[in-house]
């Protein structure tokens, strides 16, 4: 007996069972499909890159229809802050604010002890205090760097020592040659110097570097200026987050998330007041004093106001301070970049790379040579002619006298001396040495040394015949310091490792320093007196 099939359980067709389940896999199916594409729709969308369609110019280069296809514009690189280091790091706000602070004060001493006369027959300038200042303010701001160098440190102590005499002679009133000197050439000359050794990180053995950001030094608050406004930002800044550090709500990631919004309103900020300043203190004075000379009770009653101010003085100091600013603060953040990029790039690795190679040479040896030799065969014919006219005594031709002979001479001489130590500085630096080209130096430091004592005689002859100033006796000195560098370049050839150039800039720095601080105006007067000469020509 056989069991009843499902289909018969259920009263239906086997067909109409298998239309049903097609039919149901079928709305699945599609719910599937309806379901997947309602996902996607709420997916988002990668952004695609729309190419602009190629423009087709009418006639291009002459020929009707052809296509022409614009470039594609490059995407604006975002702009470098002049005060970043080549890794992105900038110096702190508060660094940056300190460094403004200065550059307001130098300006307002500036004119101060320079620009404030009432009588310019009657007031000499203090510009030996304005250095003292600007010495101070170096020091204070640079010393946590720059007393790690010796360098800096003897640099700093003789610009010192110098503005301390200058100073002593002004209050004193003996403002002479001595004073003049000091205070426009050797003391501004050391405080840049001083700058520029502030980082710190002085190499004897290789000081171009420094020589040629001293040159730069001169001329980088002209064309430094762009690192002003980042500044003033960034100092504008610190001042913000001074006055707003107690201030509960807000938080470091907040305060880091709104930084770039922070300096790009005050950078708006700072030249809204800029502009203020422009336009409305000369519009107030010039109204002011309109009014003023407009009715005499206005007059009365202003003067009673303000004193005895004069309103045209005041702008003038103003307009000088205002000038003066804008490049204190360049120079003082240049050298506070320059030496944030020095402590990146004295890395051991760039410290080895950075120096010179001992087999680069740019000159060759043997037109160095050729070049030497033919310039030495002209000294020895000069070095005859002293050895039988200046230091035999004879008869000069006629017409010559020995003080006119000597005052002729002095200075090509010296010329030629400078030139020479600067020939030999370039041989020794720049060509491949030989024992034929040792030699010549040889003969080439002999040679100089007998125009140094050539001009050394005519310098005494001329001071014999018309007795002993300022200049000459600066002029006589500075020659027997020009022996000992002679003496150290002749040492030089057989101790390469002798730093010349760092203990020439040593011996000039004593050498002047111990000349003022001599009591140089005794000297001479006492000289003179000897000889009995009244008036020194």
């Amino acid at each position: 007996m056989t069991s009843p099939t499902p289909s018969q359980h259920q009263g239906k067709p086997v067909h109409q069972t298998q239309q049903t389940q097609t039919q149901q896999t079928l709305v699945q199916q599609a719910k599937q499909t309806q379901a997947k594409q309602t996902q996607a729709k709420q997916m988002p969308r990668p952004v695609q890159q729309q190419h602009p369609m190629p423009l087709t110019h009418p006639y291009p280069h002459g020929a009707a229809g052809t296509p022409y296809t614009t470039p594609p514009t490059a995407p604006f690189a975002p702009r470098r802050d002049p005060l970043a280091a080549p890794d992105g790091s900038k110096p702190a706000d508060r660094r940056l604010l300190a460094i403004t602070s200065a550059a307001i004060i130098l300006p307002i001493l500036c004119d101060r002890l320079v620009f404030a006369w009432s009588d310019a027959n009657t007031y000499t300038p203090w510009f030996d205090g304005f250095w003292l200042a600007v010495i101070a303010t170096v020091t204070v701001l640079f010393f946590r760097t720059a007393h790690r160098s010796l360098m800096w440190c003897f640099t700093t102590i003789a610009t010192a020592m110098l503005c301390a005499y200058a100073i002593a002679m002004h209050a004193a009133g003996k403002i002479d040659d001595s004073w003049v000197t000091t205070t426009f050439l050797a003391v501004p000359c050391l405080t840049m110097m001083s700058l520029q050794l502030s980082d710190g990180r002085f190499d004897s053995h290789h000081p171009w570097l420094t020589v040629k950001r001293w040159m730069l030094g001169w001329i980088s608050p002209f064309t430094k200026l762009n690192a002003v406004g980042s500044t003033l930002s960034h100092a504008q800044h610190a001042i913000h987050a001074f006055s707003s550090k107690n201030d509960d709500n807000t938080t470091p990631s907040d305060s880091d998330s709104t930084r770039s919004e922070l300096h790009a309103g005050q950078m708006t900020t700072a030249r809204r007041i800029l502009l203020i300043i422009v336009v409305a203190v000369p519009l107030l004075v010039a109204l002011t004093a309109l009014l003023a000379s407009s009715d005499l009770v206005f007059n009365y009653a202003l003067r009673r106001m303000i004193g005895s101010i004069d309103i045209s003085e005041f702008v003038r100091h103003m307009l000088i301070i205002v000038f003066l600013f804008p490049f204190c603060l360049s120079i003082l953040a240049q050298t506070e970049v320059t030496n944030r990029l020095r402590m990146h790039a004295c890395t051991p690795a760039t410290a080895s790379a950075a120096q010179p190679s001992q087999d680069k040479h740019a000159f060759d040896t043997t037109v160095a040579a050729v070049v030497l030799a033919l310039v030495l065969v002209l000294y020895a014919m000069f070095c005859a002619i002293q050895f039988a006219f200046l230091f035999s005594g004879r008869q000069l031709p006629d017409g010559y006298t020995y003080s006119r002979y000597a005052r002729e001479g002095f200075f090509q001489l010296l010329a030629v001396v400078c030139v020479n130590l600067v020939g030999y500085a370039l041989i020794l630096c720049r060509v491949r040495r030989t024992t034929p080209l040792t030699g010549m130096l040889i003969v080439l430091i002999g040679e100089t040394g007998v125009m140094l004592a050539s001009a050394l005689w005519r310098l005494h002859l001329y001071i014999g015949a018309y007795g002993l100033t300022w200049l000459r006796l600066e002029s006589l000195t500075f020659m027997w310091m020009l022996i000992a560098v002679l003496i150290l370049c002749l040492v030089r050839l057989f101790v390469p490792r002798l730093p010349l150039a760092t203990i020439g800039f040593i011996l000039v720095v004593i050498w002047y320093v111990a000349l003022v601080l001599s009591n140089p105006n005794n000297i001479i007067d006492a000289f003179n007196q000897a000889r009995q000469i009244t008036d020194a020509i």
